[in-house]
């Protein structure tokens, strides 16, 4: 064996109905004990479900809120044969048996995939996670487990990634030495080490790195969905105001002053969230790498943190603040209108009054 190969990505069991971690450890074995590909199935030092998982932080994240460990670890084989992969995404097709780790972190989890019987090099070992999370998506559905796969994306994160013998590149953390390969798709990232035996220990030494890569990850998607959400309320009340008929008039005239405040408000918690998750992002990313040397993990989660989406929000803001002088204009005008209206009767009934009473 001249090398290992893996990939990156966050692809987590989860009990619906599992309110402690001893139901959730029992109910997570039995399901995946359940499918005859999967050996060795093994939870380790699970102890809490203290991290709630809320989906991808922008598809209705309250219907998929979850608790799932915040500690421990899942590890097991499982032999996919080429007639029951979904793609052929493997460059070889002698690759049916992936090892799979979940590491459980308070910050988030996150899963390596290795190729485990590869005869020669895998061209892109990061498309073993498609492989083995659309098989186990299967299997378990066909069972009706009660169990399920959570996913977090970009999964496969978007480079492979190889253990090598060997001294080159530049340091990764004590016993590594990393290069770094641009391509026009994803990444090639080649550790080296003295041992190929210390696959383990490589994992353990980037496995912090990507546990925020994808809190940062999920907190980008929070920001995505607040400025689309943004976004799409704007445009509904500009659609509101197009609406031609005196009931339409009478309606905007009557509620969209309620309308504007609530999004405006909205507007306002999107800029909040930005300014939170840029604070706390700096704070994570200056203990993560405390020194000066950059690093490849660290480009990927400042581009993430850097994604506020601010452009979408200020734009929204623009059509709020138009819309509110055009709201205010045409209330002016529908309140003289209507005391206008109010005098009219207001007279006619004093002037019949009037008449009534003098006869």
């Amino acid at each position: 064996m001249s090398a290992r190969f893996f990939g990156v990505g966050c692809m987590v069991p989860s009990v619906i109905d599992a309110d402690d971690p001893a139901s959730w450890t029992k109910q997570t074995k039995d399901a995946f004990d359940a499918i005859p590909s999967v050996q060795n199935f093994r939870i380790l030092d699970v102890s809490d479900l203290n991290f709630c998982w809320t989906g991808d932080g922008y598809d209705d994240p309250e219907k998929k809120e979850m608790h799932i460990p915040g500690s421990g670890v899942i590890a097991f084989e499982v032999k996919i044969p080429m007639r029951l992969q979904a793609m052929k995404l493997l460059e070889l097709d002698e690759v049916e048996t992936f090892r799979v780790t979940t590491l459980f972190d308070y910050v988030h989890p996150v899963t390596f995939i290795e190729c485990v019987d590869a005869p020669g090099d895998v061209a892109n070992p990061s498309m073993a996670l498609v492989v083995v999370r659309e098989f186990l998506r299967d299997e378990l559905k066909k069972r009706n487990s009660p169990a399920e796969l959570l996913t977090l994306g970009p999964s496969p994160f978007h480079a492979d990634f190889f253990l090598r013998v060997g001294d080159g590149g530049r340091p990764a953390g004590e016993g590594f030495r990393v290069e770094v390969e641009k391509t026009l798709s994803y990444d090639r990232v080649t550790y080296f080490s003295d041992s190929l035996d210390s696959l383990w220990a490589l994992y353990s030494s980037i496995q912090e790195q990507f546990s925020y890569f994808y809190r940062f990850t999920m907190l980008r998607n929070v920001r995505l969905g607040a400025a689309d959400n943004l976004s799409r309320q704007s445009q509904d009340l500009v659609k509101t105001f197009k609406l031609r008929g005196f009931r339409a008039y009478i309606s905007r005239n009557l509620t969209m002053r309620h309308s504007l405040q609530s999004v405006q408000l909205d507007a306002v918690s999107a800029r909040l969230e930005i300014i939170h998750h840029k604070r706390d992002n700096v704070d994570d990313l200056e203990r993560l790498y405390p020194g000066d040397d950059d690093t490849y993990l660290k480009g990927h989660l400042e581009k993430t943190m850097g994604e506020d989406y601010i452009e979408e929000i200020e734009s929204s803001e623009k059509i709020l603040t138009v819309l509110e002088g055009r709201h205010s204009q045409e209330l002016q005008r529908f309140t003289t209108v209507t005391f206008s209206l109010v005098g009219v009767i207001v007279g006619a009934f004093l002037t019949a009054a009037f008449r009534s009473w003098w006869g």
